[in-house]
């Protein structure tokens, strides 16, 4: 508790600063001297309200001439007008208000608690909205709920007790055939060097990128399992789509969009080079999510897990010229997916771990064998990690449908 309320106050001095710095104050204690107080606010607007009626009563009012053969009427009244904004043109305001800061441009009635605006605090300061998510990190986001954070224990217990050794191997994917690598797949990660990454990321790479034609030929039909899962990371433009054509090419259908957010509490106001096709710079990437085969969570409790994890990752923004993903994209696929044969493509070094055939190009070196690989998965259900217990009865279920009371029959459908 302690801790916590040592990082609410942290966060709030480094608003403080930045708000000062913002104002042109000398010091976070000064920020009152530069801003309204509520007797001066009032003030300005018995002022301003003061200053209205006054304009208002120096109008003479609009006279109307009785039309008489040859006048214009509407012209009459037009120069009279034009005669009054002269007028009120070389009458001296009383009062020229100075704003020194955004309440007067608060939504709804100009309020002058703006902590909630977070459109508006990104403009004074910086500070991205999704930066106030709280709980966002994989060590606390469950504390509050002891149930879900026993469950996660137990899963990553399990996984790194019925994980295989970690395997690699270096290879061009555009040339290498993927059923070379003898072996059918329950999760495939697929990680393709867009142009798009390294254009916003502001750097050059010297790796050549993959168009979606080319991502589209990868075979990954030849290497799914029956019942199986694709994550494709697909940036935050055009890849949404092009993305989507790619899974139905290979025999899956679009079933989740996981989304990552990007922070900047380390370097508010910070801007990476902008897309030359977006209006707006992005902060959020894509990981489209697709199935293949007739996957029921009511049924197939064997195979998935679902509802453990959430379909937002939020992370602080990597840093000028890193194109690596979060890790935490991993853990989801480890939690949701109980088999344990996982392939991801587009590896690096980085990326290696138990569990997982890492292949890339990038790699600098090679442990891969597809004969002892599969010796880890002899019998024919050997490809799965099991469930405890305890952890069948902690995970989230499907309701379970009641038997309906007309007809004495099962519902329509079954389960």
């Amino acid at each position: 508790m302690n801790s916590r309320l040592q990082e609410i106050r942290e966060k709030q001095k480094l608003r403080r600063q930045i708000l000062a710095q913002q104002l042109g104050a000398e010091s976070a204690d000064s920020i009152g001297a530069v801003l309204h107080s509520k007797d001066e606010l009032k003030e300005i607007e018995e002022t301003r309200e003061a200053s209205r009626a006054s304009y208002d009563s120096s109008a003479p009012p609009l006279k109307k001439k009785p039309q008489t053969e040859g006048e214009d009427t509407e012209e009459d009244v037009e120069e009279q007008k034009d005669e009054v904004e002269v007028q009120q043109e070389d009458e001296t305001n009383p009062y020229e208000e100075v704003y020194k800061d955004s309440s007067t441009f608060l939504k709804g009635t100009q309020s002058l608690n703006p902590h909630n605006d977070y459109c508006q605090h990104f403009v004074d300061t910086g500070h991205r909205p999704q930066n106030f998510i709280r709980d966002v990190g994989l060590a606390d986001r469950f504390e509050e709920y002891p149930k879900l954070r026993e469950l996660i224990r137990l899963k990553d217990e399990l996984i790194s007790t019925t994980n295989v050794p970690p395997m690699y191997l270096q290879a061009d994917l555009d040339h290498f055939e993927l059923r070379d690598l003898k072996s059918q797949f329950d999760v495939i990660l697929i990680e393709p060097p867009l142009e798009e990454y390294y254009r916003e990321s502001g750097i050059s790479h010297t790796e050549r990128f993959w168009t979606w034609d080319d991502i589209m030929r990868l075979e990954i039909e030849e290497i799914s399992a029956l019942r199986s899962f694709v994550f494709l990371w697909c940036g935050s433009g055009e890849g949404l789509d092009l993305g989507r054509m790619c899974l139905r090419k290979w025999g899956f259908r679009r079933c989740e969009d996981i989304c990552w957010i990007k922070t900047n509490k380390n370097n508010p106001g910070k801007t990476k080079a902008l897309d030359p096709k977006a209006v707006f710079q992005r902060t959020k990437e894509h990981c489209l999510m697709g199935i293949k085969g007739t996957v029921r969570r009511s049924t197939d409790g064997d195979f998935i897990h679902a509802n453990v994890d959430i379909d937002l990752i939020i992370t602080e923004e990597p840093e000028m010229g890193n194109v690596e993903k979060p890790v935490e994209i991993f853990h989801i696929i480890e939690h949701f997916c109980l088999g344990r044969r996982r392939l991801h493509l587009f590896g690096r070094d980085s990326t290696i771990r138990p569990g997982w055939l890492t292949v890339g190009p990038t790699l600098t070196n090679t442990n891969f064998n597809p004969e002892a690989y599969a010796s880890h998965f002899p019998l024919p259900d050997d490809h799965l990690s099991g469930c405890t217990e305890e952890i069948e009865r902690l995970r989230p279920k499907s309701p379970v449908k009641l038997k309906s009371d007309r007809g004495g029959g099962a519902p329509r459908g079954g389960r």
